[in-house]
């Protein structure tokens, strides 16, 4: 797996495969990365569900301020660290072992801003739509946030009020829904 834009493009990432991990396709990241031009540099982003760390280190490369990635499991958090050490990237992130909800309710507490989600849940288990709604709820989301939502291209998402659904893509069997704070 490579970094597929920005000023790291190119540059390797490690990763074990597993069969629980279902790393973003170079196909859909590269999309994803193209349809977020321009709405990237100097933002401060959240990777939830992170799980190679290959969506956060995009947006390193295309010019995030900052990247925080949300990882339930210690190995793959462990990995992802590896990986923005090798690149030099440790003093733009940081990397919390957390669940989803939890860690939302800690950014909440801890008066935390973003300026783009980008989640990519385990498919057909739900957390992505219960993220989805807590997050929308909270209030760590800036004005004019974007949130990047990756699924299975049949999977039914709940309406939100206050997210307004500016682009959804079809990628193979992979949806991408991006929403904009209403």
């Amino acid at each position: 797996m490579k970094i597929l834009t920005g000023t790291l493009r190119g540059r390797p990432l490690s990763f074990k495969p597993n069969r629980r991990l279902r790393p973003t396709s170079d196909k859909t990241r590269k999309a994803i990365f193209d349809m977020l031009r321009g709405s990237i540099e100097g933002g401060r982003v959240l990777d939830l569900f992170s799980g190679t760390g290959a969506l956060g280190i995009e947006a390193l490369s295309s010019g995030a301020m900052f990247v925080t990635f949300v990882e339930v499991k210690r190995a793959h958090a462990r990995a992802i660290q590896d990986n923005l050490k090798k690149l030099h990237l440790c003093d733009k992130t940081e990397v919390i072992v957390a669940d989803v909800v939890a860690a939302i309710q800690r950014f909440l507490k801890e008066e935390k801003k973003f300026d783009l989600v980008l989640m990519d849940p385990p498919y057909g288990e739900g957390l992505g739509s219960k993220a989805l709604v807590v997050l929308a709820q909270s209030k760590i989301l800036s004005k004019e946030a974007l949130i990047v939502f990756e699924c299975r291209e049949s999977e039914a998402l709940p309406n939100i009020d206050n997210l307004e659904c500016v682009k959804d893509k079809v990628y193979g069997d992979t949806r991408i829904v991006i929403y904009r704070c209403a």
